[in-house]
């Protein structure tokens, strides 16, 4: 299986000159739920600076919008990214489009927190207990020590659709390690229910995305994530370009890395041969 080329922090801008448009995750690579990368914050800020459009996309169960107010209350402006796509944007889209989602009342099997900005035609439909629930709904992320009691509930639901907003299985929030609403939808799909997953590493999350950039004159493009899991794979089969980020995002700890620390080919080569798919690039982070 083909190494990804490795890049030092100093080499990535003429690297990465090639690609005139980029599609970025944001926990693990610009942000971490509470504090913007400086790094990252100055790689874009040059990104904008020659007139090369960003998106972001990212399993945040928000809706876009609100997830765009987040990153400027956190210090990313506007005029640094051209938009977001969101798995919880996808959701909504699906809840009031799909007829198979449009009716029903919908349970939260995650704290809900990022839910406030959601259509109020969906946020009507939310209750509280799951017997009164026509769709179970996975949204955003939670400490590992809460995970049974969030899925108890759902071990007996196991007749109802699982549409899960936020794919991932575990997320850093603030220097924590949690899980998030992908993991509960991984323990419900073994048991045998029916789940349908909204964002990373579904292609079509990433055409999404790629369709915006093309819109804004974007061809060339590159992906830049940090999780092996999510982020990796759904560029390779959307057949975009990847830089995989080693030590800013969900794999540092096991990497032994400390932040934004440059590493070895060596060091990584066990963990990347213990995923499926390759990036084509890898770095430390962004700078």
């Amino acid at each position: 299986m083909t190494s990804p080329t490795l890049l030092r922090l100093d080499q990535l801008d003429e690297a990465l000159a090639v690609y005139d448009g980029f599609i970025l995750d944001l926990w693990g690579v610009l942000i971490d739920g509470y504090e913007t990368f400086p790094g990252a914050r100055a790689w874009l800020e040059r990104r904008a600076a020659e007139g090369k459009p960003v998106w972001f996309l990212s399993n945040a169960s928000r809706d876009a919008e609100g997830m765009a107010e987040e990153l400027v209350k956190l210090g990313v402006p506007r005029e640094l990214f051209a938009g977001v796509t969101t798995s919880g944007q996808l959701a909504i889209d699906a809840f009031l489009k799909d007829p198979t989602f449009t009716q029903g009342g919908i349970y939260l099997s995650g704290p809900g927190t990022g839910q406030v900005g959601w259509p109020a035609v969906i946020r009507e439909r939310f209750v509280d207990d799951i017997d009164q629930a026509a769709i179970i709904l996975g949204v955003g992320s939670f400490p590992e020590d809460e995970l049974e009691a969030r899925f108890a509930p759902l071990a007996g639901a196991l007749d109802k659709p699982f549409l899960c907003a936020n794919p991932d299985r575990n997320v850093v929030s603030g220097g924590l390690p949690c899980y998030a609403a992908g993991k509960l939808a991984d323990r419900f799909a073994e048991l045998g229910g029916a789940v349908t997953w909204y964002g990373k590493p579904d292609p079509y999350a990433y055409r999404c995305a790629a369709r915006e950039l093309g819109e804004r004159g974007a061809s060339r493009l590159l992906f830049v994530g940090d999780s092996l899991v999510t982020d990796v794979p759904g560029a390779v089969a959307a057949e975009i370009d990847c830089l995989w980020l080693a030590a800013t995002g969900i794999h540092r700890e096991a990497l032994g890395l400390e932040f934004n620390q440059e590493p070895t080919r060596e060091g990584l080569e066990a963990l990347l041969d213990q995923h499926g798919e390759r990036p084509r690039f890898a770095a430390a982070g962004l700078a």
